[in-house]
């Protein structure tokens, strides 16, 4: 839930936005839904809630070329050791698809459409860190996207990520994981999409403690 509290002295006057988020694990099939949460951060006027073959799923809007790329924060930003999961889905226009991708802890593990590549980024301008490996992946067909934070006995911070899709089982194996001696200590649960010229989709997230 979110709402706002005013408050006035004489004459002077102020109000804040207050946001109540629930305690871990989440679990959203956007089925009950007929609007974008209300504390959601950066999703409103760029994500819109859908119905696509029987079931509602979240959409990133490809109407605005200027709001292509958007990050939703979906809770506080002092959260630490967690994993966040979604199902995800690319279409393609001239050849083209987008990117979608889940975060946490401000790590990002991203599915680049057009590059047919998976990405693990800690900070997204500084390239060098970025661990990624090719990753052959269909338009219009659902994926599942892990990504795993947890905080090492020495400090460190070890993130890693898998994809599969939808109707397969869970591979055992993380395709992607690095160790950050500079890490990132806490973060909001989020997701990531760029949709660059078409629609991506999201269904099925969830967010809970790594064990």
């Amino acid at each position: 839930q979110t709402g706002s509290v005013s408050a006035a002295v004489g004459q002077l006057s102020g109000s804040v936005r207050i946001r109540i988020i629930p305690t871990l694990p989440w679990k959203e099939d956007f089925e009950s839904l007929t609007s974008i949460p209300s504390h959601w951060i950066n999703a409103t006027g760029k994500y819109e809630l859908r119905a696509l073959n029987g079931s509602n799923v979240l959409v990133k809007k490809a109407d605005n070329p200027f709001l292509r790329r958007a990050r939703v924060y979906m809770g506080p930003s002092d959260f630490s050791n967690y994993t966040v999961e979604v199902d995800a889905l690319a279409t393609t226009k001239r050849r083209q698809m987008g990117v979608v991708g889940v975060v946490a802890q401000r790590y990002q593990l991203s599915l680049l459409g057009s590059h047919q590549r998976l990405e693990l980024q800690s900070w997204q301008p500084e390239t060098q860190r970025t661990a990624k490996m090719p990753f052959k992946w269909s338009a219009d067909k659902w994926y599942r996207l892990k990504l795993e934070i947890a905080t090492l006995p020495n400090g460190t911070v070890r993130a890693r990520g898998k994809v599969w899709a939808q109707e397969s089982t869970e591979p055992k194996e993380w395709h992607l994981e690095r160790t950050d001696n500079y890490p990132n200590l806490q973060g909001s649960p989020g997701i990531f999409a760029d949709a660059t010229p078409t629609e991506v989709f999201f269904d099925n997230l969830r967010v809970y403690s790594t064990k």
